[in-house]
């Protein structure tokens, strides 16, 4: 009992610090800036008034507009942010800033926090943090182990001074002994009241002391709030962010919440060695709903370990680009690894699951057994063909990053192929392209492939010209991307239209082979043809033994648990959920990030005995698919765009999900290349058995 509540409580402040420290110190870098930015305006603006000598006197230097003008709106940024926050704080200790009035001192120590803290992840300094580490430069590297020998020994020692002074602020009305002091720390005329004295004292002593250091900065907090006097709206509100540092901080490493921390984990040590190791929770699969899983498991009392048959995790929305040359696989992939190298509890294990036993509670890889706790299956999907398997071989679809560098050498050979042909009829066939399957990643294929031909490629070929090439996109249903609404659909097909797509609707494939494709006893001659038109759930449900649907997704329960199974859940394609307003949640990526949050959650919530979370309900964001260059569709609820809108929307959306700062760099720098001189940069032929 006193384990788990200590770890609820333990996982509950860590949580509440990971999400509020971060909102704090950018609310302080804000104010921080306005009130020396708006100072500044306010002292050119009466400069300005008084006119003659005046006015050039108070007409700042290089320096002081710098210092005055850009450097708040670099603090309010997040950028450079301890050198500018030190500078402030000197000028503020030595009397030459706008903040050198008022409560002094707790400005001095809400500057002094963001030198030692850092700016926190909502700033540009974090964004650029891992990629200054790495930088080639000796002098940027040092800087980053500087700053982090400064958090690291800096932060006990700047919440001890904070507490210790703002102990002393609350003494001065109980005690004339401190009254002084805390008069001169603060720079206020008297910065509370709290009634009665005794509470004034308690409060005062857990701060001094670290014990109960939270609860004793939320009262004060409170008190600041509703009995503050004579202090101005400014300073009322440096007092309550400097409380609130310590409120979310805690007492720190120098406090007696630590001693009595360290304490209890002793107590709890033994019972944790009763029971065994602590909970293990295996993840097959690093997709998206995996990856989000074992990040949500981050700060639980277990151990995970995430299996893959490949060693990175890939983002697949953008596949279809590696396809058509436009980015390359490292771009869009990022090493799993290197996405928990900060995450200690976990262990990732390159391995092919091949079965479960239910029975033994372990996962067989084929070399090893590894036993679980928990079981997460999150294994994605693989292409539908209907039961017409044997077409794969001619049609191949796109689902990793082995069929985009396939796919990309099939139609990069299908061109070189076309300019050796013997005759009109084999170059034809070689200049024919067939996409079946009018979904999204139909649609984005179709479109790429045109751009591809049409402007990719100009000038370099001697017999044959790139742009003549035949795109024919066949879809069975009535029209493209059919869970859009159909304003949205028109919208791309006269899209794909105008980039010289040959769309046929109604138009179900009889057959496949290496010649062509049959329709409705119609033969379409083409050498290349890719497989949009349907995906399969993997071997998931058959490790289990549990019935699937036609899409071979097992049906999970409402908490996305498999029926009958204790602590397996499934999620993304491998499951079929039906929590999306009673209908079933679509395989797309944002479902299964969502999906692997709420597992975490499920699985939190059992590991510290906590109720179980609302049964899971898919949140659909919105709708994306682009079809070339300024054109695309977008749908969020009743808010549809196409054209140009939603082709930039699209842009920005893609870059901001992507893992990793150097893949979301990499990728624009592509786009705005390609953007700008109709250039495909990684036209490699990879595999050289391709259109043999």
């Amino acid at each position: 009992m006193i384990r788990e509540t200590f770890n609820r409580v333990s996982g509950l402040t860590a949580s509440t610090r990971a999400i509020c420290m971060p909102w704090l110190l950018l609310i302080a870098r804000v104010w921080f800036g306005q009130v020396v930015f708006v100072h500044r305006i306010m002292t050119m603006a009466e400069g300005a008034h008084s006119g003659g000598v005046s006015s050039v006197l108070h007409a700042p230097s290089g320096i002081a507009a710098l210092l005055h003008v850009i450097a708040p709106l670099l603090l309010s940024v997040g950028f450079l942010t301890r050198p500018i926050a030190l500078v402030f704080f000197a000028q503020t200790v030595l009397g030459g800033s706008a903040m050198s009035s008022g409560a002094i001192g707790v400005k001095v120590a809400l500057l002094g926090w963001l030198v030692v803290s850092g700016p926190g992840v909502l700033s540009v300094d974090h964004l650029l943090k891992r990629g200054m580490a790495s930088f080639p430069s000796r002098l940027l590297q040092l800087g980053d182990r500087l700053y982090d020998a400064i958090e690291r020994s800096g932060t006990p020692v700047a919440l001890l001074a904070v507490r210790i002074a703002l102990a002393v602020s609350i003494a001065d009305y109980v005690s004339p002994v401190f009254s002084h002091a805390g008069l001169l720390m603060f720079g206020v005329p008297a910065l509370v009241l709290i009634r009665p004295a005794w509470l004034a004292i308690t409060i005062a002593a857990a701060l001094a002391l670290g014990v109960g250091t939270r609860f004793a900065a939320l009262i004060f907090a409170l008190t600041i709030s509703v009995a503050a006097i004579g202090m101005s709206t400014d300073d009322r509100l440096a007092i309550l962010l400097l409380v609130l540092v310590v409120a979310i901080a805690g007492g720190g490493l120098l406090s007696l919440d630590r001693l009595l921390s360290r304490w209890l984990r002793a107590l709890t040590r033994p019972a944790r060695k009763l029971a065994g190791a602590l909970p293990h929770v295996v993840v097959v699969g690093g997709g998206f709903g995996g990856v989000e899983t074992v990040r949500g498991l981050s700060r639980l009392p277990c151990r995970v370990t995430l299996i893959d048959q490949r060693n990175h995790h890939l983002f697949q929305p953008l596949l279809y680009q590696v396809a058509t040359a436009a980015l390359s696989p490292a771009d869009i992939a990022t090493p799993i690894r290197e996405l928990f190298r900060n995450q200690r509890n976990v262990r990732v294990q390159l391995a092919e699951v091949i079965g479960v036993d239910t029975a033994a509670r372990e996962v067989s890889t084929g070399s090893a057994r590894v036993p679980f706790d928990y079981l997460v299956l999150a294994t994605g999907a693989r292409h539908g063909y209907f039961g017409k398997d044997a077409w794969a071989q001619f049609a191949p679809g796109l689902k990793n990053i082995e069929d985009a560098t396939s796919i990309r050498s099939r139609l990069l050979r299908a061109f070189e192929e076309a300019e050796n042909a013997a005759d009109e009829d084999q170059r034809n066939a070689w200049m024919t392209f067939v996409i079946v399957g009018g979904g999204p990643t139909g649609i984005e294929l179709a479109g790429a492939i045109c751009e591809l031909a049409r402007h990719g490629m100009s000038d370099e070929y001697r017999v044959i010209d790139p742009a003549n090439a035949h795109v024919i996109l066949l879809q069975s249903a009535d029209r493209v991307l059919p869970t859009f609404s159909a304003a949205s659909s028109a919208a791309a097909e006269r899209s794909m239209k105008s980039l010289g797509v040959d769309v046929r609707l109604r138009s179900r494939v009889l057959s496949v082979d290496r010649a062509g494709v049959d329709i409705h006893g119609q033969r379409i001659p083409a050498r290349t043809v890719l497989w949009a038109a349907g995906v399969a759930a993997s071997a998931a449900a058959q490790w289990l033994g549990q019935d699937t649907d036609s899409s071979g997704r097992l049906a999970v329960s409402a908490d996305l648990s498999v029926p009958g199974l204790d602590g397996i859940f499934a999620l993304g394609d491998t499951a079929l959920s039906m929590g999306w307003n009673g209908a079933a949640v679509p395989g797309l990526a944002p479902a299964a990030r969502q999906q692997g949050r709420y597992v975490a959650q499920v699985i939190s919530a059992r590991l510290c005995s906590a109720p179980t979370p609302a049964p899971f309900q898919y949140r659909h964001v919105g709708s994306l698919a682009t079809i070339g260059r300024q054109e695309a569709v977008a749908e969020f609820g009743r808010l549809r765009l196409w054209g140009a809108p939603a082709w930039w929307f699209w842009g920005v959306a893609h870059i901001s999900f992507l893992a990793g700062g150097r893949n979301r760099s990499t990728v624009l720098l592509n786009w705005i290349w390609a953007y700008l001189t109709y250039r495909r940069s990684t036209r490699l032929i990879m595999d050289e058995r391709i259109g043999r």
